[in-house]
C-alpha cells in the first residue's frame, strides 16, 4: 500500500517528538548538558538521528518550554530549571524522572491550592451535567477501588483493572475542575492528572505487599484507601447538594489522605460538620449505611 501524505506527515510528527523527547531527557539529567550549555544543531542531530531542519524545530519546542533560549550567533543555551514552564506536561514528565518525590511534592501542593477551592466553586453553581458525572465516576471509583483482589492481581487482568481506576479517578478530578466554572483552574488539569497518575502508576509498580517509603507525600498504597474512596462520594454530593464548605471540606480530606499521616482535630470536625449538613437520603441506597460508617469514623476520633 502506497504512503499518504496523512502517513507521512504522521511519521514526521513523530520522529519530532521522539527528538524533543531525547534533547528533554538530556537536559533534565543535567549530565551533559547543564544551564549556560551552548547546543548545537549538530548536536542535535548527532543525539536524534535527524535533520538539520528537524533539528532546528526541536530547538524552537524546548525554547517554548523553556529549556532552551535561541540566541542569534550564539545558539541555544540551555537554561536553569526554573526558567522551565512548570504547566507543560513534558517538562513535567522530565521534572518526575530526575527527582520524583521533588515533583510529586509540588503537584500535590499545587491540588492543594486549587482542588478545594474548585469544590466549594463547583457547589455554588451546581451544573446538572457536572453532578450526573461527578455521582457517577465516584460510584465508580469506589467500585473499582474496593475490588481489591482485582487491583493485586499482577497479570493482564489486573493492569486492565487498574488502568480503569486510573482514568475514573482522571475523569473525576478534571470533571471537579470543569465543575468550577474557572477556566484557568481547568486549564491546571494536564498537571493534577500527571500527580494522580504518578500515583496509581507508583502503586501498581511496587511489589505485592510492601509498603512504599514515606517522604513528603505519602506512602504509595498497595490498594486505595478505602476512606478515600469515600470521601469522593462525598465529595460528589456534596458538589449535587450545593453545599459549597462541605465540599471543600470533602476535597480538602481527600488531599490529605495523599499527605498521609493524622488528621488534625479541626479537620476532623468539619468532617463531622460536613456530614451533619448532607442529605444522606440522596445516596444511593446502598451506599448510605457504609458512607455513614466510614466517614463517622473519620470524624469520630475527635
Amino acid at each position: 500500500m502506497a504512503e499518504t501524505d496523512v502517513d507521512a506527515e504522521e511519521k514526521t510528527r513523530g520522529s519530532g517528538r521522539a527528538a524533543v523527547r531525547i534533547l528533554g531527557d538530556l537536559i533534565a539529567a543535567g549530565d551533559q548538558l547543564r544551564p549556560g550549555d551552548v547546543v548545537s544543531l549538530d548536536y542535535v542531530m548527532e543525539q536524534s538521528g535527524g535533520s538539520r531542519a528537524l533539528a532546528r524545530e526541536v530547538l524552537q519546542v524546548l525554547q517554548i518550554k523553556g529549556l532552551v533560549t535561541l540566541q542569534p550567533r550564539v545558539g541555544a543555551k540551555v537554561q536553569p530549571v526554573e526558567q522551565w514552564n512548570p504547566f507543560d506536561p513534558d517538562v513535567i514528565e522530565w521534572r518526575h524522572q530526575v527527582a520524583p518525590r521533588v515533583q510529586m511534592d509540588l503537584l500535590t501542593q499545587l491540588r492543594e491550592a486549587v482542588e478545594p477551592q474548585a469544590a466549594r466553586l463547583a457547589a455554588q453553581h451546581p451544573s446538572a451535567d457536572v453532578c450526573r458525572d461527578l455521582i457517577s465516576l465516584s460510584r465508580r471509583l469506589k467500585r473499582l477501588g474496593l475490588a481489591r483482589d482485582e487491583f493485586r492481581d499482577q497479570g493482564e487482568a489486573g493492569g486492565r483493572h487498574r488502568e480503569r481506576y486510573r482514568a475514573t479517578d482522571e475523569d473525576f478530578h478534571v470533571v471537579l475542575l470543569k465543575g468550577s466554572g474557572n477556566d484557568m483552574f481547568v486549564a491546571l488539569s494536564a498537571p493534577v492528572t500527571k500527580a494522580l497518575n504518578y500515583r496509581i502508576e507508583r502503586a501498581a509498580s511496587g511489589p505485592a505487599g510492601k509498603v512504599r517509603p514515606a517522604g513528603p507525600v505519602s506512602n504509595f498504597p498497595e490498594v486505595p484507601e478505602e476512606e478515600s474512596l469515600w470521601l469522593h462520594l462525598g465529595l460528589a454530593h456534596c458538589v449535587a447538594q450545593g453545599l459549597p464548605e462541605a465540599a471543600e471540606t470533602f476535597s480538602r480530606a481527600i488531599l490529605e489522605e495523599v499527605r498521609g499521616g493524622a488528621r488534625s482535630r479541626v479537620r476532623r470536625y468539619a468532617i463531622r460538620e460536613a456530614l451533619d449538613e448532607m442529605d444522606l437520603d440522596m445516596l444511593h441506597e446502598e451506599d448510605r449505611d457504609d458512607f455513614a460508617a466510614v466517614i463517622s469514623a473519620i470524624a469520630g476520633e475527635i
